[in-house]
């Protein structure tokens, strides 16, 4: 069952009231009192240790799945490269220089989320917007 994490809470409440469970009666099973188990079913002061306490009370379990929800799309990872290599040839780098600078001072993300108006420029001009970018996140070319 995938169950995204503001509805826990819910989880936790109707498996309580399926057990035929009062609030106080789970509460004192993790050492906790009826307020603290109200506040953890509306989704509130929920933290991985809350939550395990009360599934394990339960006797239910848990996995997490984490993933990176960006997809960026081939034209804009093509489009980053031609700008790295860019920024690099502007700067005198080698182009690895210049995705570690551009990593490290935003500029990456920069671009990546100002693609679409960014790739309306041209290279010159997005260059100077990452050095601009890079400069105000504390990188030291301008």
């Amino acid at each position: 069952m995938n169950i995204e994490l503001n509805k826990i809470g819910t989880l936790i409440r109707d498996e309580r009231v399926r057990r035929g469970m009062t609030q106080e009666e789970l509460g004192s099973k993790i050492c906790v009192g009826k307020a603290q188990i109200s506040k953890i079913e509306s989704g509130k002061g929920l933290t991985i240790k809350t939550v395990t306490k009360v599934l394990d009370a339960l006797n239910l379990s848990a996995t997490v799945h984490v993933e990176d929800s960006r997809n960026i799309d081939k034209r804009v990872i093509g489009y980053i490269v031609a700008v790295i290599s860019q920024f690099a040839k502007a700067n005198n780098m080698t182009i690895r220089e210049a995705s570690n600078y551009l990593n490290r001072y935003k500029g990456l993300d920069f671009l990546t989320e100002h693609y679409e108006a960014e790739h309306l420029l041209s290279l010159d001009d997005c260059v100077q917007d990452l050095a601009r970018v890079c400069y105000n996140n504390g990188g030291g070319l301008l």
